[in-house]
């Protein structure tokens, strides 16, 4: 029987098995680390080496989480890497067919296993895709990661083409910087320029960078689990899923909560990611600064989600005309991108309205400069930070909702009453809620960078014994906490 369960579980572990999770949370991933990170130490003074070890892992990796797609993404690797070559060598001559059509097949590439079911389902109904054709399509050939590497793959083609970056001339170097597990499912999004030349380093790993990672791999963890999944599986799933159940308090306060989850989801991926790849003496970048104290929309897209934000401002804003060519271009280049931000992320039309809602506010604020008056003084600072949280709120609204008639009916019980005898009862019934949303608005909006680096430097010079009692008091809460509400990563889908 202690046999069957072992080759059991080396039949998940080696197998794609979508049920059975490779995410960030689950012990399967870590095992798998614990792996890499060993072969990693026998190779690591030979840099072509310990390169090829690590794409292997990467690509084992994708076919964990995403089965025959890590076919697409192979496929995709040797494509852009081959037409990176060509460009080079076409640029003198011109080479902008060579991108065009670069261009369009990676944009192909995300339309087929992407959005294919989405559009034959609107399009034609019962005479297209059914609603079991297009599961099993999405079960076949999930879209994990999808937009993120063919982001990736797009920026470099268009820097090639620019003369900012130079085509790479080693497929496994460009292979990992396309396929690095730890950044593959959902950012951040990185330039060959700040990637390509850490695989050629030497690797040194010190006793702070070492206590650094396991800090920001302990901070994601708790982010993911202790609050975004707790959140999820006790308030906002429920909320969200049948609004017409709960009272309008419940919906604006599974709003609030969703703020909560979204950001600690996606921030919390974001710092594993960063810990896994400083394991590996490998630094990704930047991808969230406290967006929501953000005063304004424009300030809120400097602080979220940073690598995508910049990704559309290089590659698709700026070429659009920026704030070159006049307001009127202007406004007309910020609203192309914030729509295609939106449908970037899925082809609801949930995303769409998501898009156009900023799209539209953020033309407001350059109309207006209200981005640049905001900070004036402490009273318009506090007026657009509370404009600016409500906001982002309400677009969540439609981002999480499966469906604009679910949209609807989220903001038509916002707006209904709640019996004021029924408001105690709630308080106590949800209890456990309200701290957890209390103490994490708190830490987040009253907890400066300062403090944050203080609370850093004690966790990286905390004596051994205390980081590791640290370690395992996390451990067991976690294991706890999961065990009752595993949640897939929100961008994963994306």
């Amino acid at each position: 029987m202690e046999g069957s369960a072992f080759f059991n579980f080396l039949a998940d572990f080696f197998l794609y098995a979508p049920d059975a999770g490779f995410s960030f949370t689950g012990i399967s991933f870590w095992i798998f680390l614990t792996l890499a990170l060993g072969g990693y130490s026998l190779l690591y003074k030979k840099t072509r080496a310990r390169n090829i070890f690590l794409l292997f892992c990467s690509f084992f990796f994708y076919y964990k989480i995403g089965g025959v797609l890590v076919g697409v993404l192979l496929m995709s690797v040797l494509f852009n890497f081959a037409l990176g070559l060509r460009m080079e060598k076409a640029r003198h001559g011109g080479g902008q067919k060579t991108l065009v059509w670069g261009v369009l097949v990676n944009l192909l590439l995300i339309a087929v296993f992407k959005y294919a079911d989405s559009f034959a389902l609107y399009y034609w109904g019962e005479g297209g895709m059914s609603e079991e054709a297009a599961s099993l399509w999405r079960k076949v050939f999930p879209a994990v990661g999808l937009s993120f590497f063919t982001f990736q793959s797009l920026s470099y083609l268009i820097d090639v083409k620019r003369g900012v970056a130079k085509a790479s001339h080693d497929w496994v170097e460009f292979a990992l910087y396309m396929s690095f597990f730890p950044k593959l499912v959902a950012g951040p999004l990185v330039r060959t320029g700040e990637f390509m030349p850490q695989l050629k380093k030497t690797y040194m790993l010190g006793s702070g960078e070492f206590s650094r990672a396991v800090g920001l791999i302990l901070l994601g963890l708790v982010k993911k689990v202790v609050v975004s999944d707790y959140l999820a599986f006790n308030f906002v799933n429920p909320v969200f899923e049948n609004p017409q159940f709960f009272t309008g308090f419940e919906t604006w306060m599974a709003m609030y909560a969703y703020a909560l989850r979204i950001y600690c989801d996606f921030s919390g991926y974001t710092d594993i990611a960063l810990g896994v790849a400083a394991l590996f003496d490998i630094h990704l970048p930047e991808n969230f600064r406290s967006p929501y104290k953000a005063s304004s929309l424009t300030d809120f897209w400097h602080r979220w989600h940073i690598t995508l934000s910049t990704w559309f401002r290089d590659y698709l804003y700026i070429p659009l005309g920026g704030n070159r060519h006049g307001l009127g271009r202007m406004c007309a280049a910020l609203l192309i991108t914030m729509v295609l931000a939106g449908i970037w992320h899925g082809a609801g039309w949930g995303f769409v309205v998501w898009g156009v809602l900023h799209g539209i506010l953020l033309t407001l604020e350059k109309l207006t400069g209200w981005d640049r008056q905001v900070n004036r003084n402490r009273f318009t600072q506090i007026v657009g930070w509370v404009l600016t949280f409500h906001i982002v709120c309400f677009g969540w609204i439609f981002f999480q909702s499966s469906s604009l008639e679910q949209s609807s009916m989220i903001l038509e019980r916002m707006f209904s009453p709640t019996p004021w005898a029924s408001l105690g009862s709630l308080l106590v019934h949800y209890r456990s809620i309200w701290l957890v949303m209390i103490v994490v608005f708190a830490v987040m909006l009253g907890v400066k960078e300062r403090q944050k680096q203080n609370l850093s430097r004690f966790f990286y010079r905390a004596p051994l014994w205390l980081k590791f009692l640290i370690c395992l008091a996390v451990i067991a809460l976690l294991v706890n906490i999961r065990n009752i509400v595993p949640q897939e990563f929100i961008y994963a889908k994306f």
